[in-house]
């Protein structure tokens, strides 16, 4: 068996007044902040987490994005503090909030603060990585490989979208054809891929993902967050993986987190929500049925 917490969507805020940081989108950002988001957010019940963690015996964190607001070096640092208290294995891919402003975007700002660890698996694999492809794989056990991608990226002033590229597309379709048949994939990314909301929210170009996923057998799991709405769901009878929505896990009385076992022959999730202190509300097993 190996055990990972699935969490997601910390929005470490740092408030700055300084003009010059708020000739962009950042303005918005902050303004929703003060509004509404700092009634509703409670990074306190994160502050158990780590030993939580250890108590669970979890091999590995996997870590879904939005780890800031705004984008400013001072979230990103509160958001490295956090994670430095984690005494597991993580893996980190970047949200909507952290690519916010184009200049943060462009400049990969994510990328100083976040560099997954890799054990070299001497694979053609290994050549991908979530900065320069916007794509990378681990092997996370035997049999076992987590694909993580980054499809966030800058928007105007009301978007959230992200987006799934031609190339990113053919890189993933790449590495697939690369990885052992008979192991089993985790997909790993911020969005869903599934066209849920308002398309100012939504993954562009979700649906090739889809096909990527519907295509692709070997993909057990679809571990996404952005949505801030908890989920799981079994889409294999629909020649789609699992899927699991971690939700946002600072969100009052509302936060979430899943916690996933997997198994020879199943997998099972336990859902973790905030009352006071963190407890199982939901529990789900389901047997593999891609192979």
């Amino acid at each position: 068996m190996m055990r990972i917490a699935q969490i997601s969507d910390f929005h470490f805020t740092h408030i700055t007044w300084n003009p010059f940081r708020l000739c962009s989108k950042r303005l918005l950002g902050n303004l929703n902040w003060i509004v509404t988001r700092n009634s509703v957010f409670a990074h306190k019940q994160l502050d158990p987490l780590p030993g939580l963690f250890r108590e669970l015996n979890v091999d590995l964190v996997l870590l879904g994005g939005d780890f800031t607001t705004t984008a400013l070096t001072e979230e990103f640092q509160l958001a490295s503090q956090f994670i430095s208290k984690l005494s597991q294995d993580w893996i980190a891919i970047p949200g909507n909030h952290d690519h916010y402003t184009y200049r943060s975007w462009r400049n990969k700002h994510f990328y100083r603060y976040f560099s997954n660890k890799r054990e070299p698996v001497s694979h053609p694999v290994d050549f991908f990585t979530l900065k320069d492809h916007g794509v990378e794989v681990h092997r996370i056990s035997p049999g076992w490989w987590v694909l993580a991608l980054d499809t966030a990226k800058a928007t105007n002033l009301y978007s959230s979208q992200g987006l799934l590229s031609k190339k990113l597309e053919e890189y993933v379709m790449e590495i697939l054809d690369l990885l052992p048949p008979e192991d089993a994939v985790i997909c790993f990314n911020h969005y869903p891929f599934f066209q849920q909301d308002e398309p100012r929210r939504n993954l562009v170009r979700g649906e090739a993902l889809q096909e990527i996923l519907q295509k692709s057998p070997q993909i057990r799991l679809y571990l996404h967050g952005h949505t801030h709405r908890h989920a799981i769901a079994d889409l294999q009878p629909n020649h789609l993986p699992i899927l699991a929505d971690s939700g946002c896990c600072v969100q009052g009385n509302e936060g979430t987190w899943n916690l996933i076992d997997l198994l020879p022959d199943h997998c099972e999730i336990t859902a973790f929500r905030w009352n006071k202190q963190w407890e199982p509300f939901r529990n789900e097993k389901i047997e593999w049925q891609r192979k």
